[in-house]
């Protein structure tokens, strides 16, 4: 998978992007220290670069998608035989809806998982280097809570995978039988089995349809755990604040500042989790 990914591409995608989070994070310190103008111009940095590394982000996976069509039709279609593809059980139109499948669902591989692989890495290390200097309690609160978050994406991925390979196996399913079912239409309508067909087809559609389902619950399932999971590690972080601002053991600004910049630790993790369930399908569709 990864030989197809343009590394150049991909490279400038994530400098990009984390150079616009840490636009952002300089644009919160301006909040703290009430710099107006510094504030323009940090936000004004980080709608550019936000805006040039989601196109990059596009064109990195349209680069990929393009490199993994040639090699799918160069090796498969093209050097292969007409008898070595019906052997491995496919017919040529059935293997051709394969690979045009794969491809599509190989694509936000590239685009959107890769990106954020990195992002969920490189930006919450900058994020943590800062709060050391800020706050060390906050700083411990991010980094077990930091930890806890893909372990929690890990054990919900093993079960999200499960699902995607059923639903993959009935996807294949149905486009074999619809297929089949286009082939053979003259003889099914001779001997008068339109009806039967069409019933065995919605069957066949009723069943993807719920092993679809079926992955979207997970998919909610661990989308609602990170939101739940960011979410009170950010009220810990407030409440720890808090305490210490009532108590005097902290000044207003600094804690300010710490609580400003705490959701932006979470959120390249949180985009990491969403991305998660689609890297998953396209490894599934892969192998």
């Amino acid at each position: 998978m990864h030989q197809f990914t343009p590394k150049k591409l991909l490279a400038v995608t994530v400098v990009s992007a984390c150079l616009s989070r840490v636009a952002l994070v300089f644009a919160i310190f301006q909040i703290a220290k009430e710099s107006p103008y510094g504030l323009v111009i940090a936000i004004a940095m980080f709608a550019l670069l936000h805006f040039f590394s989601q196109r990059l982000s596009l064109e990195l996976g349209g680069k990929a998608k393009e490199n993994l069509r040639a090699y799918f039709q160069d090796k498969f279609l093209s050097t292969m035989p007409v008898q070595d593809r019906e052997q491995r059980g496919m017919p040529l139109q059935e293997l051709s809806l394969h690979y045009m499948k794969t491809v599509d669902l190989m694509e936000p591989w590239y685009s959107r998982f890769l990106p954020s692989a990195f992002l969920a890495v490189i930006v919450p290390c900058v994020i943590l280097g800062v709060m050391f200097f800020i706050d060390k309690l906050v700083f411990i609160i991010l980094l077990i809570t930091g930890l806890l978050l893909p372990l929690f994406l890990f054990l919900i991925g093993k079960v999200a995978k499960q699902k995607s390979q059923i639903q993959w196996q009935s996807f294949a399913k149905l486009r074999a039988f619809f297929l089949e079912s286009l082939q053979g239409y003259k003889t099914v309508k001779i001997f008068k089995k339109v009806k039967e067909r069409e019933r065995d087809l919605e069957i066949a559609e009723s069943e993807f349809g719920e092993r679809t389902l079926a992955v979207l619950k997970v998919a909610f399932i661990s989308a609602l755990i990170q939101e739940w999971a960011g979410s009170l590690s950010i009220a810990l972080v407030a409440v720890s604040l808090a305490l210490r601002l009532m108590a005097g053991n902290m000044e207003f600004s600094v804690a300010f500042l710490a609580l400003l910049i705490t959701p932006e630790f979470y959120r390249p993790i949180r985009q990491f989790g969403t991305a998660f369930h689609v890297a998953i399908n396209a490894r599934v569709a892969w192998g």
